[in-house]
C-alpha cells in the first residue's frame, strides 16, 4: 500500500512538473513598429476646407521588455499628432472611418483593424480611436493585444496623444512531449507488476 502511495505520488509531481514547465521562464516580448504607423487626412473634410485637414498621424514605434509567466503591461504603440484646420462650411457632424496597420510581435505580423470616427464642431473636433484584440500564439505562451480606446480634442492646430494597448501574456497549456508519457508508462507499469508479485508471495 505504502508503495502504491509513493507511485501516485510521484506520478503526480511528474505531471505537475510538466503542466507548470512553460511558465517558468521569463518570456521577451518584442513589439516592433517599424512595419506599423499610420497617416490619414481629409477626416470629415467637405471639401471646401484646408487641404488635407483634418489629419491623423502614428508614428511607428517599437518596444522590447522581459514577462515573468502570465502577466500583463501597458505599451505604447503610436505617438499620435491630430492636426485640425478649417474643413468647410457642410463638415459638421460625426464622420466615422476605418484603418489598419501591420503589428509585428515576436516576428509574427498580424493586421490591426481600427475603427474611428471625428466629431466636427465650432470650436473643437474630437478623434474617437478603438480596435478588437489580437491574439499571437507561440510555442509557449499567447499574446493579447487589446487596444484602450483614445480620445483627442484638437482645437486648431496640433494636438498630441498615445495610441497604447494592454498586452496581456498568457502561458499555454504544456502538452507532454511522447517520450516523456512512455517514461512516465512505464514506472507506473513497473510498480504496478512489483505490487502484483508481492500480492501473490503473500497469498502463497
Amino acid at each position: 500500500m505504502r508503495l502504491l502511495k509513493s507511485v501516485s505520488f510521484a506520478a503526480a509531481t511528474v505531471v505537475i512538473a510538466i503542466a507548470l514547465a512553460p511558465a517558468a521562464k521569463a518570456d521577451t516580448i518584442t513589439i516592433t513598429g517599424s512595419t506599423g504607423g499610420f497617416s490619414l487626412s481629409n477626416l470629415g473634410n467637405d471639401g471646401s476646407g484646408a487641404s488635407g485637414m483634418d489629419a491623423l498621424k502614428g508614428a511607428a514605434h517599437d518596444f522590447t521588455g522581459d514577462v515573468d509567466g502570465a502577466g500583463s503591461f501597458l505599451a505604447l504603440l503610436n505617438p499620435l499628432t491630430f492636426t485640425t484646420e478649417y474643413t468647410g462650411a457642410n463638415s459638421g457632424g460625426s464622420h466615422p472611418f476605418n484603418f489598419t496597420q501591420l503589428l509585428t510581435i515576436n516576428g509574427q505580423t498580424q493586421t490591426l483593424n481600427l475603427v474611428g470616427s471625428i466629431d466636427i464642431a465650432h470650436l473643437a473636433d474630437t478623434l474617437h480611436l478603438s480596435a478588437a484584440p489580437l491574439t499571437f500564439t507561440f510555442d509557449t505562451f499567447s499574446v493579447i493585444v487589446d487596444v484602450i480606446p483614445t480620445n483627442l480634442d484638437g482645437p486648431k492646430g496640433d494636438t498630441y496623444g498615445e495610441l497604447k494597448a494592454k498586452i496581456k501574456v498568457i502561458p499555454n497549456t504544456a502538452v507532454p512531449e511522447p517520450a516523456t508519457l512512455t517514461l512516465l508508462g512505464l514506472g507506473l507499469a513497473g510498480a504496478a507488476a512489483k505490487i502484483r508479485q508481492r500480492r501473490r508471495r503473500r497469498a502463497t
